[in-house]
C-alpha cells in the first residue's frame, strides 16, 4: 500500500459521526476532504493553513456573487471555487483529528472563518438580488434575510451545543488521544498504538 492510501485510510478513521449531516457532507463534502487532507499531510501543511487556503476558494467567490452580473461561466466558477473551498474546511478538521494537533486557537479560526462564510453567503444572495434581478416584490429580499438567520442560528446552537456536552461530567475536554499516525522513517506513516 502506497503512503498516501494509507493515510488516505487512516483519515477515514477521524471522521466526525455521521448523525445529522446532510447528504452532501456525508457523500461528497468529507471525502474530497479527506483526499486533500491527506494530500496535505503528505505536503506537511498544517490545519491553520488549510482553513486558511478555503477561505482563499470562498471568499472571493462570495464576493463574485454580489458584484459580476450572474452568467453561466461565472456560475461554473463559483461553483468550483465553492465546493473547493467547502472541502477545504472539512479537510482542515480532519488533518488536525488525524494528527491530533487541534489547538484552541485552531479550533477558533475555523469556526471564525466558517462564520463569516455562512454570514456572507446569505449577504452576497441579498446583494445579488438588489443588483440584478427584477424581483415582483422588494418582499423577496426577505427570503435571503431568513435563510440567513436560520443558518446563524443553526451554526452557533451546533457549536454551543458541542461545547457544553463537556460540561456535564463537571470538567472541562478530555486529554487528547496520541496521535493515530507517526512518522517511522521519511516515508513511511505506521498507527500509533498505545498500551
Amino acid at each position: 500500500m502506497t503512503e498516501f492510501a494509507a493515510v488516505l485510510k487512516q483519515l477515514s478513521t477521524a471522521q466526525k459521526p455521521a448523525k445529522g449531516a446532510s447528504l452532501y457532507t456525508l457523500y461528497v463534502n468529507r471525502p474530497a476532504g479527506r483526499f486533500l487532507a491527506a494530500l496535505a499531510h503528505r505536503a506537511g501543511a498544517t490545519p491553520n493553513q488549510l482553513t486558511v487556503l478555503s477561505a482563499v476558494f470562498t471568499f472571493p467567490a462570495l464576493a463574485a456573487v454580489a458584484l459580476i452580473p450572474p452568467q453561466t461561466a461565472m456560475a461554473v466558477c463559483v461553483g468550483a471555487a465553492l465546493v473547493m473551498g467547502f472541502a477545504l474546511d472539512a479537510a482542515d478538521g480532519q488533518l488536525a483529528r488525524s494528527q491530533r494537533s487541534g489547538s484552541p486557537s485552531g479550533e477558533w479560526l475555523d469556526h471564525v472563518v466558517d462564520c463569516v462564510k455562512v454570514v456572507a453567503l446569505h449577504l452576497v444572495v441579498l446583494v445579488s438580488f438588489y443588483r440584478f434581478f427584477t424581483l415582483p416584490s422588494p418582499l423577496f429580499l426577505l427570503a435571503p434575510m431568513l435563510f440567513e438567520l436560520a443558518a446563524v442560528v443553526i451554526f452557533f446552537a451546533g457549536i454551543l451545543t458541542e461545547k457544553l456536552k463537556w460540561r456535564g461530567g463537571g470538567g472541562g475536554p478530555p486529554p487528547p488521544p496520541p496521535p493515530l499516525l507517526r512518522r517511522c522513517g521519511p516515508s513511511c506513516f505506521c498507527r500509533w498504538t498505545t498500551a
